[in-house]
């Protein structure tokens, strides 16, 4: 049976630093993990700590745009059977709910990815927002769908707790399994 192929897609929110853990759960799972990290991604978690959770290293917008002959956003969607965006912030969602693909990730998901989970990190107002409440419904009527966000303490002192918080990485990880469905010896193309 060949480990099924997780394409994880981390985004500039604070929560980023926590993308590490849910990586290397993915691989102890028996995953095969890649990492797309958008530039913003870079302010809360070093690039190397990426690379050493997935055992390899990470695409960027500078991998995507160096000449090695292919279309790096095409091959990644093509490659990954589930994109998992964690943490999604409500930037990306949006990116992707209009369609832009100006950076990796973005061009990743519109270029085909199969399926694509999310799991949002973001503050309770930003969560609940008009926009944001349409871009999520948008993103799940084509099938995408959400792990979170979770309740509790946000990363600001001054926020009251609210729902916002990434989802825990076992829970992430459930929903990786329940999307991809039964393993299987070869996944249909």
């Amino acid at each position: 049976m060949r480990a099924a192929k997780i394409l994880v897609g981390v985004t500039g929110g604070i929560a980023a630093y926590k993308a590490p853990g849910v990586i290397r759960r993915l691989g102890e799972n028996g995953y095969e993990v890649k990492v797309v990290a958008t530039e913003a991604a870079f302010r809360f978690v070093p690039e190397e700590t990426l690379a050493v959770a997935a055992g390899e290293p990470v695409h960027t917008n500078k991998t995507w745009w160096e000449r090695s002959g292919r279309v790096e956003h095409v091959s990644l969607a093509r490659w990954a059977d589930l994109v998992l965006v964690a943490p999604a912030t409500a930037d990306a969602m949006a990116r992707a709910a209009i369609g832009l693909g100006d950076d990796l990730l973005s061009a990743t998901i519109l270029a085909g990815a199969r399926k694509v989970l999310w799991a949002p990190a973001m503050n309770p107002e930003m969560w609940a927002n008009p926009v944001t409440v349409r871009n999520v419904e948008t993103l799940k009527s084509w099938g995408h769908r959400f792990v979170g966000p979770a309740e509790g303490l946000m990363a600001s002192t001054e926020e009251l707790p609210g729902v916002g918080r990434l989802a825990e990485e076992a829970e992430i990880v459930a929903a990786v399994e329940a999307f991809l469905g039964p393993r299987t010896t070869d996944r249909a193309r």
